[in-house]
């Protein structure tokens, strides 16, 4: 399709700069036409009668229409009930420009994720289900990579009880296979002018390394690693806790520090209360780790004092809880 700069969407635009972290182009926005911008980032092309023409890799970005451009690029989220396809909670479909596609996926993860919380310091910290930058990393790779001339499917990023799974169109390009992925750092792109325009933004400024941070990011969350499946489609599978909150390890190391001051004891018990959603007693905690009542209530009381659990009174005594 013939377009032109008027095609341009100026709120896709500036989220593109809010992102950008080439330092050079965002000082080209002081200085230069907005057409010449977008053919130096290679969005498209002036012509010999001076009029700009956006490419499709530009149109996916920057389009006020994307559909005009006749490109395969529906977005399905959905959140499923249960660990099935079947109950819907929520969706969202999505035909828009990618870095407002990225703000619906932010809001969607958000909304339809779990939130726990623990104290570091003296101030709580939320705790997510899912590490945001490895799904976001598994979203952006589906957007970035999909085979764009296959016209029978779509993404689709689907939250279940226990897992994500994200899908994207095509097979991994030649000669990438699985066992090579986060291997071979050597980037390998379908869509190098796609990649070209999110390669100067936050969302891929290191290359090939993506797999890479995908896997430490699930392994600091204390979650399995991500599992890939090449076949028709590409599909990444994130497992989550499954309805139990889940530690990350450097939260772990903070209980442990000093600064707290807890002995080993207490420190099982945090541990134990959190991955295991157990609550104690006086008489369980003095049974789990054969210690007096006196040193049961001592532990107990200090943990309640520094508020990293709260107390409940249930029938004639007391139970403690994360």
């Amino acid at each position: 399709m013939e377009s032109t700069i008027d095609d341009v969407d100026n709120e896709a635009l500036e989220l593109f700069k809010n992102v950008l972290e080439d330092s050079k182009i965002k000082e080209l926005f002081d200085v230069r036409e907005l057409d010449k911008i977008l053919e130096y980032i290679g969005a498209g092309k002036i012509d010999y009668n001076d009029t700009f023409h956006l490419n499709k890799a530009g149109a996916l970005f920057f389009a006020k229409d994307i559909t005009k451009f006749d490109i395969e690029h529906e977005i399905k989220m959905v959140r499923f009930n249960g660990i099935e396809p079947v109950d819907i909670i929520d969706k969202l479909f999505s035909y828009k420009s990618f870095f407002k596609l990225i703000e619906d996926f932010n809001n969607f993860f958000d909304r339809n994720t779990r939130l726990g919380g623990t104290v570091k310091g003296w101030k709580k910290v939320s705790i997510p289900e899912y590490p945001i930058e490895a799904v976001r990393e598994a979203f952006i790779n589906a957007i970035a990579h999909r085979d764009y001339t296959l016209t029978d499917g779509c993404i689709t990023f689907y939250i279940y009880d226990d897992r994500i799974e994200i899908v994207s169109p095509g097979k991994l390009p030649f000669p990438l296979t699985v066992e090579k992925l986060g291997i071979d750092i050597v980037p390998r792109h379908r869509n190098k002018k796609i990649c070209r325009i999110l390669e100067k933004t936050k969302y891929m400024e290191h290359i090939g390394t993506g797999i890479t941070r995908m896997r430490h990011e699930m392994h600091e969350f204390n979650l399995p690693e991500p599992e890939f499946i090449n076949e028709h489609y590409f599909k990444v599978i994130l497992r989550g806790p499954n309805g139990k909150l889940i530690l990350p390890k450097n939260i772990k190391q903070h209980i442990k520090s000093n600064y707290l001051n807890l002995n080993n004891r207490q420190i099982t018990a945090l541990e134990k209360m959190f991955s295991e959603n157990i609550n104690f007693s006086h008489k369980s905690y003095s049974e789990f780790f054969d210690i007096s009542s006196t040193t049961s209530k001592r532990d107990l009381s200090e943990l309640l004092e520094k508020e990293l659990i709260y107390r409940k009174k249930i029938k004639n005594s007391y139970c403690y809880f994360i």
